[in-house]
């Protein structure tokens, strides 16, 4: 949910540049990395500490939304490897870095800044309004307290505002975007002849002593995984709660208690005339135009026509200074007290804010609108609903507790004491378990050892809200290759394609070396040789080839410092690439039009504001005392 919020208010700068901080900077001091962190804590960043409890929390949520982002392509033993947890909290630790950094600068995020941040969530709205509820809800649901999650949202907040100081700082001169122009339009002339892998698929032949001799040194990469099977129960009190009757007479009082949530707030829609101070007025005289306005309107002049000409809100002048609707505690203070004390058609007073000075229009009232019980009542049967799922799973959970402590080696009397399913599954491995099977904290305690050596029961593990399952052990086969009949002909391809790239490798080399010593040079070689030459043009922009191959184009050294034309020969997927560099042709910076040498000036300044952040990052790293205790992760 918070990485839903740093989508909408990190710019492309920010996005640019604490992308480094998704992979860990660099590790600096590691010799200090052990010394005096706190026993509740797995690391301390100067005065700071990330504790145990937050470091799991967060890492928590960004495998939820790795999860979600990636559908099925999840793969949680990877994200959960020891280095995947260890470069998470690298990214933690710098992030408190930039904080402390940002918060020496005196740089501050305002609470209004903050709740203007939340309300624009639309996780946390209701028919596209704010709804305090909701975010309670939404944030509890997440794990978290609305305090904490504010903290962090604060502190997220100020850390971006770090890049923009950085990117302000950057010079980029018209001789910087030159140099740049010249590259990025530079042209290449070159001759290519591809060398495909069919033919020499054709020549090569394995026999069994390859495979075998393979095999036996390459067991590792034939595993097949080890299975387990299991059997389970699983609390699910929503569901549980579905079946539940409430009462109708509960339903109406709950109504009446709660009857303000279901209000609509009154919105109003307003224009304004904006004057504002500065160098073309000062405040006095901004005032007095202000009133000068006013006087006008009462004479009867048109408000649209006067905030056309005179306001200088260049967003909302052009519409006769029409603000839409807005809602209570959207706008300053001082606006807000004046617009909600006018009648429809009315035009206030001259009203200052730090914006200058406003004549404010209210133009139409919409009144509040509330839902009737008929209309609430789904809504209210399932809070209470949820309210009892969540009364009954503390009750069961407790109780499931206690009984898994007394007898861990078998789940059936369990079972029938709380009249839930004991439910069997299996064999399955990692990668092919299903349903609440496969959720990661669930596989985690599957094949830990107390459960998949020690047939123990697991505890009862938490999937979601009032959801648990418990899950035990009752058959194991490890991990075991398998056998050498089912993967001969995988070794075989692989053995065959091997040979053949390295065959055409050397067929390839060895037409470059005639190329460079024979008279006939690389087209008589090719026609020769019954392969198709190809002689064009290409720029870093190119499409007929990978960006890969196109860079390794244009990383080649130019033919006037060799002497002669450049060769190369270049992988790719159907075989290699044979390439012969004629000539470079620098691009002219002069038919470069505005907006691509906007682009060049923005793209230079990205990648020395990347340099500046990574240097920043490095200073504070060996200017930092920072420990880590890497066995608490």
């Amino acid at each position: 949910m918070l990485q839903a919020i740093r989508d909408r208010v990190t710019g492309i700068v920010a996005i640019f540049i604490l992308g480094l901080l998704a992979v860990p900077f660099v590790f600096f001091g590691l010799d200090s990395y052990v010394r005096d962190v706190p026993q509740d804590a797995v690391a301390k960043v100067g005065d700071d500490k990330i504790s145990v409890s937050q470091f799991q929390s967060e890492f928590a949520r960004y495998r939820a939304q790795l999860r979600a982002q990636q559908g099925d392509a999840y793969d949680d033993l990877q994200t959960n490897r020891p280095e995947a947890r260890r470069e998470f909290l690298e990214s933690m630790i710098d992030r408190r870095l930039l904080a402390q950094y940002a918060g020496d600068m005196g740089l501050a995020i305002s609470p209004k800044t903050i709740a203007d941040v939340i309300r624009d969530v639309p996780a946390f709205q209701v028919n596209g309004r704010f709804d305090p509820d909701v975010y309670r809800q939404r944030i509890q649901a997440n794990g978290q307290t609305v305090g904490a999650f504010e903290r962090d949202l604060a502190r997220d907040l100020l850390v971006q505002q770090l890049p923009g100081a950085v990117q302000g700082s950057t010079i980029v001169t018209q001789e910087d975007v030159d140099r740049w122009l010249r590259l990025q339009m530079e042209t290449r002339a070159i001759a290519v002849v591809e060398v495909a892998l069919a033919p020499f698929r054709d020549q090569v032949e394995v026999d069994e002593a390859e495979i075998e001799s393979f095999y036996e040194a390459n067991r590792s990469q034939f595993m097949r995984p080890a299975r387990v099977s299991v059997e389970y129960i699983e609390l699910d009190t929503s569901d549980m709660a579905e079946s539940l009757e409430i009462d109708e007479e509960e339903l109406r009082e709950r109504y009446e208690a709660t009857k303000g949530r279901f209000m609509t707030a009154e919105r109003r829609r307003a224009s304004h005339i904006l004057i504002t101070s500065g160098d073309e007025r000062s405040e006095e005289e901004a005032q007095a135009l202000a009133e000068s306005l006013k006087e006008r309107i009462d004479q009867g002049e048109a408000f649209d026509a006067l905030a056309e000409e005179y306001s200088d809100d260049p967003g909302s002048a052009a519409q006769g200074g029409d603000l839409g609707w807005i809602e209570p505690d959207v706008m300053m203070p001082a606006f807000e007290e004046a617009l909600y004390a006018l009648e429809a058609g009315e035009v206030s007073e001259p009203v200052q804010t730090e914006f200058g000075w406003h004549l404010i229009k209210l133009t139409e009232i919409d009144e509040p609108r509330g839902q009737t019980f008929e209309e609430a009542r789904d809504e209210i049967a399932a809070e209470i609903r949820e309210e009892r799922a969540e009364d009954m799973y503390v009750e069961m959970s407790d109780r499931l507790i206690d009984l898994v402590y007394a007898d861990p080696t078998g789940l059936k009397a369990i079972a029938e004491d709380m009249g839930l399913e004991l439910e069997t599954a299996g064999p399955f491995s990692r990668f092919t378990a299903e349903g609440v099977l496969a959720e990661p904290q669930v596989l985690e305690a599957i094949f830990s050892d107390m459960v998949l050596l020690e047939r123990q029961a697991s505890e009862p593990i938490e999937i979601e809200r009032n959801h648990a399952v418990v899950v035990r052990a009752i058959d194991h086969q490890p991990a075991e290759p398998r056998p050498l009949e089912d993967v001969r002909g995988e070794i075989r391809d692989r053995l065959v394609a091997e040979a053949a790239r390295e065959a055409a490798r050397e067929y390839a080399e060895a037409l470059v070396e005639r190329a460079r010593t024979e008279d006939a040079g690389l087209a008589g070689i090719a026609e020769a040789e019954e392969l198709e030459l190809r002689e064009q043009e290409v720029t870093r922009r190119s499409f007929d080839y990978p960006p890969q191959i196109i860079q390794e184009i244009f990383a080649l050294p130019h033919p006037s410092d060799q002497g002669g034309p450049v060769f190369d020969i270049v992988q790719i997927p159907s075989g290699w690439l044979l390439v012969r560099l004629d000539e470079v042709v620098p691009g002219d910076p002069s038919e470069a039009d505005d907006a691509r040498r906007r682009s060049a000036r923005q793209q230079i300044a990205f990648q020395r504001a990347a340099l500046e952040f990574q240097g920043l990052l490095q200073w504070l790293r060996e200017n930092t005392e920072v420990s880590v205790v890497a066995d608490r992760l």
